[in-house]
């Protein structure tokens, strides 16, 4: 009876072992089966390819790698069921200083809204002009003979033959002799009328645009010449010589156009959302990119009454000084434009700021070395720093330099990109508009 009951014992126990070996080996296969199916592929380059076995990516055609699950990854989940965004990332003080991440606490600075435009200089239409033939004839010499020349007020240009012109200087010696000898006589009538015919004759000279110190020498001399030096009113360039020697040109004929370039026009693209800050009279700041540490004095003296549909721009003229002939027209340059008066708003540096082309993002320090992406709307730009109008508000901690890395870690872990961040729950101090007239070239005009 007592060997039965030892038997039976036995037997009860290695049932027991067995079950037990039995669900320990289960167990295990579960959790590799669990654990095998929590694996998951990216594609390094795009992570939000994702896929739960190993593949090629469809878009660069590269092999899907494992993600692996860190601790700080584990620790990242284990906030998000906490109440933490999917977009936050989590850093530990090592990986701060590894990444040298910076921040900075926001506050509330005095700034100078100037608005930086795009422009191109423009030769001023009130400065261009004519050289024309001052009578019928033919043109036998000419003194410039190429666009681009530079020509001053009282420099002669051409030489022109004309009949009119001798014949009439033919009269004037005549009416000069008629003079003297009417001088002897009794009668003040012939005298009058000797005088009344040197006049009108030397008027149609003058008209003729006969200088007065040719007619100086041809009362001295006695002498009429069948043509004549014509000299230029103006300065300036010219910037079309119309005629040749040997033409012959009916009176007031263009032979050259002329532009005075000591003055010229700046002709500035401004988005729609600016308009308000533009006033006739405002002092501006004109930068070529042939004279980067020049700076040129401009005034904003017309402002056109219609939009361009096209590009939602206005036209904005100002006149600027040309000092010694630098600036050409059809260059591009940079306008500077500030406003009447200082603005008290969120400053913060240009590095901050992450411009998708979609939106400007601005990462923030939260509790546990959680860092947060947040929308802002940028409202102008000076001096390497930006003006935030909506997103942050002061005593905010933001992340001024390591921002990329701390993106491109968050797209890593999430799978999805900057880009696609308009759909999250994300802190904004007002819903976030996108503005369309924001130039996003800005950040690269330095």
């Amino acid at each position: 009876m007592k060997k039965a009951l030892i038997i039976i014992t036995g037997i009860i126990i290695l049932a027991v072992s067995a079950f037990g070996i039995y669900k320990l080996f289960k167990g295990k296969d579960q959790d590799m089966t669990v654990s095998k199916s929590a694996e998951m592929y990216i594609c390094p380059m795009h992570p939000q390819i994702q896929s739960d076995h190993p593949g090629v990516c469809p878009i660069c055609h590269m092999d899907l790698v494992l993600k692996e699950t860190s601790d700080v990854q584990k620790e990242f989940d284990s906030l998000k069921t906490q109440g933490k965004e999917s977009r936050d990332v989590v850093l530990s003080p090592a990986q701060q200083v590894l990444a040298n991440v910076q921040t900075e606490k926001v506050s509330v600075k005095e700034y100078r809204n100037n608005l930086t435009f795009n422009g191109f200089i423009k030769t001023g239409e009130n400065n261009m002009r004519h050289i024309s033939t001052p009578v019928s004839g033919k043109i036998i010499r000419m003194y410039v003979n190429y666009e681009g020349q530079m020509v001053t007020k009282g420099q002669p240009v051409f030489e022109i033959y004309s009949p009119e012109i001798y014949s009439t200087q033919k009269e004037y010696i005549l009416a000069l002799q008629n003079y003297e000898n009417a001088k002897n006589s009794s009668y003040d009538l012939v005298t009058e009328q000797a005088e009344e015919l040197i006049a009108s004759t030397k008027t149609r000279l003058r008209l003729w645009e006969v200088t007065p110190a040719q007619i100086e020498e041809l009362e001295r001399t006695k002498e009429a010449r069948d043509h004549i030096t014509v000299y230029s009113k103006y300065s300036g360039v010219i910037t079309k010589k119309i005629d040749h020697e040997g033409h012959w040109a009916a009176a007031g004929e263009d032979v050259y156009d002329i532009v005075d370039m000591s003055v010229l026009w700046v002709m500035a693209s401004v988005p729609e959302s600016d308009i308000k800050a533009i006033k006739l009279g405002q002092q501006a700041d004109i930068r070529a990119v042939s004279y980067p540490d020049e700076v040129f004095k401009a005034k904003v003296n017309f402002i056109s009454p219609m939009l361009n549909p096209e590009t939602r721009t206005l036209e904005v003229r100002l006149d600027v000084i040309n000092r010694n002939y630098r600036l050409k027209p059809d260059m591009f340059v940079k306008v500077e434009i500030g406003s009447a008066g200082y603005e008290w708003n969120i400053v913060v540096p240009r590095n901050a700021v992450l411009r998708t082309g979609k939106m400007d993002i601005v990462y923030i320090k939260k509790e546990n070395n959680v860092f947060s992406p947040v929308m802002v709307t940028i409202g102008g730009e000076q001096d390497g720093k930006y003006l935030i109008t909506s997103g942050l508000s002061e005593g905010d901690v933001i992340v001024t330099s390591a921002g990329f890395l701390i993106d491109s870690e968050s797209q890593i872990r999430t799978g999805n990109s900057s880009q696609n961040m308009e759909g999250m729950d994300m802190k904004t101090k007002e819903e976030p508009v996108f503005n369309k007239d924001q130039d996003v070239m800005k950040d690269m005009k330095r």
